[in-house]
């Protein structure tokens, strides 16, 4: 009997949650997902940390932020999505008090739409200006200066960076807990879009991420607690809701879609 859908997708992932079996699942080419329990660190159909796996030489990467529409108006994730026609989304890093204002510095399709950068140590970049520079990278400020990186790059986001490359946990212990949204990259250049449904320090969520098999090499934090928002929304799995889904309006938000030649085939 064939089984489809978010069943379907259950089936598939209990099938990965014995130890040492392949987490992964495709949901189309360049798409994979994965689930774990963050405590065991073990895969699991219910668990609640999930990873979406994009690989950026098969789908794009995109932000799209509120200051760039006519209306301005902010939405919560899942109208980001529909309005958008993404297959995913998550929060594109924190914002200021007018709920507008991205912190730090980002650049959206070459325009600069918040201009000052801040001593977060993390730029998030994508669409290179030549085809040489690899399609996706989390670059450390530390080591690439941002002005170099904004010259390379049509899109870059600055953010608070959680994992230095090559996989070098930046957080000392802390009380603070908080549910998390994160975007990483692997060894092999995928972008990794993580949300945690669990509360953690940001010192122990670095620990289970690198302990977990996404092959990680340098993470980033986008949003915590609340604020934090992911949405997948795909035939092959149905939909992920978080908390209080579907959240609180966001100014800005970034995004999987297909590229146009892909979309227009189908």
């Amino acid at each position: 009997m064939k089984v489809g859908g978010l069943a379907g997708m259950v089936l598939m992932l209990a099938a990965t949650s014995v130890v040492g079996a392949e987490p992964w699942t495709e949901l189309e080419p360049g798409l994979e997902l994965a689930r774990f329990d963050s405590k065991s660190r073990q895969s699991s159909a219910y668990g609640d940390l999930v990873v979406l796996r994009v690989d950026p030489t098969v789908l794009d990467l995109t932000v799209v932020a509120a200051s760039q529409l006519d209306d301005e108006r902010n939405r919560d994730i899942r109208e980001w999505s529909e309005d958008f026609d993404l297959i995913a989304a998550i929060n594109a890093g924190m914002y200021q008090a007018d709920k507008k204002t991205h912190v730090g510095f980002c650049m959206v399709d070459g325009e600069v739409i918040s201009r000052y950068p801040n001593n977060y140590r993390s730029a998030a970049a994508f669409d290179p200006v030549d085809d040489a520079d690899p399609p996706f990278r989390i670059f450390d400020l530390d080591e690439v200066p941002l002005k170099d990186i904004k010259h390379r790059y049509r899109n870059v986001v600055q953010n608070l960076r959680l994992v230095k490359r090559p996989g070098k946990n930046r957080w000392e212990q802390s009380k603070d807990r908080w549910r998390e949204a994160a975007l990483g990259e692997d060894s092999q250049g995928r972008a990794l879009l993580i949300s945690c449904r669990k509360s953690w320090s940001m010192h122990d969520f670095n620990e289970i991420l690198l302990a977990l098999p996404l092959d990680l090499e340098c993470a980033q934090h986008l949003e915590g607690s609340g604020t934090a928002r992911f949405w997948l929304r795909h035939p092959a799995f149905g939909e992920w809701k978080e908390p209080g889904y579907p959240g609180p309006d966001l100014p800005i938000i970034l995004g999987v879609t297909r590229p146009p030649a892909v979309s227009e085939a189908e």
